[in-house]
């Protein structure tokens, strides 16, 4: 099983003040990693937004096109899809549902157990996917 790499893009303050909160993530593939991108709803409205900032933060090239669509230069980068979520600190609780407009909905095959297996700031919270 290829190991999952979880990035949240979720402000330090806003998770400290509130047991719930919500956002966008995608799933993508970059080099051989798999990669789940959380952002919360303050912070990244729309996937293609996640997905600047996760090319920003790795140097790939990219441009808009119009308001909504980007384009990049790297045929080493797969996305699977996306959808939104919805944590529950206090339930220790992550759920995983509905479907990018852009790019689809997210591929669930293996995911809970990938990221049972994962790092990331929810280890052992219970994963549900609707």
């Amino acid at each position: 099983m290829t190991k999952l790499i979880i990035t949240a893009y979720v402000s330090s303050e806003h998770a400290r003040e509130r047991a719930e909160y919500e956002g966008k993530f995608l799933q993508i593939a970059l080099r051989g990693r798999e990669y789940l991108l959380f952002a919360s709803f303050e912070l990244h409205r729309y996937h293609n937004q996640i997905l600047t900032r996760f090319l920003d933060d790795n140097g790939i090239a990219h441009r808009w096109f119009n308001e909504e669509r980007l384009e990049f230069d790297c045929a080493e980068l797969t996305i699977f899809g996306g959808g939104r979520f919805h944590i529950d600190t206090d339930a220790r609780t992550l759920q995983l549902c509905d479907n990018s407009q852009v790019y689809g909905r997210f591929d669930e095959r293996g995911l809970k157990e990938k990221i049972a297996a994962a790092e990331h700031p929810w280890s052992g919270f219970a994963v549900d996917i609707a």
